[in-house]
């Protein structure tokens, strides 16, 4: 009886001894790891696509879709690496792949869903627009919109589009691009000017026709009708074209 009772101390005292040991290793174990939180992960996919996007930060809405929890790693230089799918991809659903190293060993991949949005400033039509007709603010105006389809050659500044010529039919709320646009001519093929041109104290003048639509201080081709032959000259205004000799 006195045996059974001292092997069931020593019994005891091993459990609790293998017990505090076990307890040991795991906070040991513990120690010699670190922890990639799913928020670090978050952020981290941010600031790396604010980097690689051709976009403005002040500009850009940016969301991370991680469905992932914190991941555990050994200790050591923590290195994350980003690949975006699809490199023409710059705006709206970016799938991305992050790759996870320390010291330069590899130890996970994950998949990521990001919606990149972007806030730009664009002129838009507030009605629909006749070719031809000249723009002012009863017809375009600007608006800041947000897109995951941002245009990098959409004209941002009204002046730039104020006083030009439709080349095209915009229907109302298009997006104006340089192309959509022209700057008005100031002679219209078949216009007749008067040609001048001057040689010493002379001033010589004789009628034209233009050959071309014609703009503000730009050359064009004109048919002298004295002489019925096409030469080029200066737009000076509707009315002249200046030759020189």
């Amino acid at each position: 009886m006195i045996t059974n009772k001292i092997n069931l101390k020593i019994f005891y005292i091993l459990f609790v001894c293998l017990c505090l040991s076990f307890t040991f290793e795991m906070r040991v174990a513990a120690s010699e790891t670190q922890i990639l939180k799913a928020n670090e992960i978050e952020k981290s996919v941010k600031e790396h696509l604010v980097k690689a996007l051709p976009w403005d930060k002040e500009s850009l809405e940016i969301n991370v879709y991680y469905q992932g929890k914190d991941i555990n790693l050994p200790l050591g230089k923590k290195e994350l690496i980003y690949k975006i799918m699809g490199s023409s991809q710059r705006a709206g659903r970016i799938p991305m792949i992050l790759e996870i190293r320390i010291n330069d060993k590899f130890q996970k991949r994950i998949r990521l869903n990001t919606k990149v949005l972007v806030s730009q400033k664009v002129i838009k039509t507030i009605r629909a627009v006749r070719r031809g007709e000249i723009l002012s603010n009863d017809e375009i105006r600007v608006e800041t919109i947000q897109t995951e389809r941002p245009s990098k050659n959409a004209i941002t500044n009204i002046d730039f589009a104020l006083g030009y010529e439709a080349a095209r039919r915009l229907p109302m709320g298009e997006i104006l691009l340089p192309s959509f646009i022209k700057r008005p001519a100031l002679g219209n093929r078949g216009d007749k000017v008067l040609i001048t041109a001057q040689k010493g104290g002379m001033t010589i003048t004789t009628p034209g026709i233009l050959k071309e639509d014609g703009y503000e201080d730009a050359m064009v081709q004109v048919l002298n009708m004295e002489s019925k032959k096409v030469i080029y000259g200066r737009l000076v205004d509707s009315n002249t074209v200046k030759v020189s000799f």
